[in-house]
């Protein structure tokens, strides 16, 4: 896979970076990943929203003991909509031009400012199909054993980057509201950090009561003193 889910160093901060103590290989060693007979290893497919132990892909300052145990992305029906909208704009020129004929219309615009007007207009639907497409493809999380790295992308020009220790954990839940989003099976996943820290949000996400369940797999291993 490409490098397209890499951070840098110091975009990552987790609420080890604030605490008083690190956390020790040690206490890593204890969250073990999940069990392979229920959730196997598969190559990670490019425009996959929702893997289970992917292979073939990795993260910057992804500790040596650390492994990927789930990865999320909105599911792929929420591009329907700006896809709909792309299409139709796309489609425009063409059908002005055959009502324009039928209708027995005269253009009396010269051609080359035809086709300069034609140019700009397929390079902004271009541009807000790259934008919608990009931004789609960024915002990702991942849940290894040790911790919960949420990427927010928008656009261009605004990422945030956000990690929390399974250990912070207190609680994960999703909301399923609407006909689209049951059939489709995505919805909004919820996860409660401790005290003041931030609380994550995975949006549309693929098979929210499967990722409700890794996570709670994960944190009540930690319950039941595991690590």
């Amino acid at each position: 896979m490409p490098d397209i889910f890499v951070a840098t160093e110091n975009q990552i901060p987790t609420p080890a970076d604030s605490s008083s103590e690190p956390t020790s290989h040690g206490e890593h060693a204890g969250l073990h990943p999940l069990n392979d007979n229920n959730y196997s290893s598969r190559r990670m497919q490019l425009f996959s929203a929702f893997s289970k132990n992917p292979r073939g892909i990795r993260f910057k300052n992804q500790e040596r003991e650390e492994k990927i145990l789930l990865f999320i992305r909105k599911a792929i029906i929420t591009n329907f909509k700006w896809l709909f909208i792309s299409a139709i704009f796309l489609l425009l020129p063409p059908l002005i031009f055959i009502f324009v004929n039928f209708g027995n219309q005269i253009i009396t615009f010269p051609l080359i400012y035809v086709i300069y007007f034609l140019l700009f207009y397929y390079l902004i639907i271009l541009a807000y199909i790259y934008v919608n497409f990009i931004t789609w493809y960024f915002n990702i999380a991942f849940v290894t054993n040790i911790r919960i790295i949420d990427i927010d992308f928008s656009g261009l020009i605004y990422k945030n980057i956000a990690a929390t220790k399974l250990s912070l954990v207190q609680d994960v839940s999703f909301n399923q509201i609407g006909v689209v989003r049951t059939f489709f099976n995505y919805g909004d996943v919820f996860v409660q950090t401790a005290g003041t820290y931030e609380n994550f949000e995975f949006e549309a996400a693929p098979q929210p009561e499967n990722a409700v369940h890794i996570i709670e797999d994960l944190i009540g291993r930690r319950g039941h003193g595991n690590i």
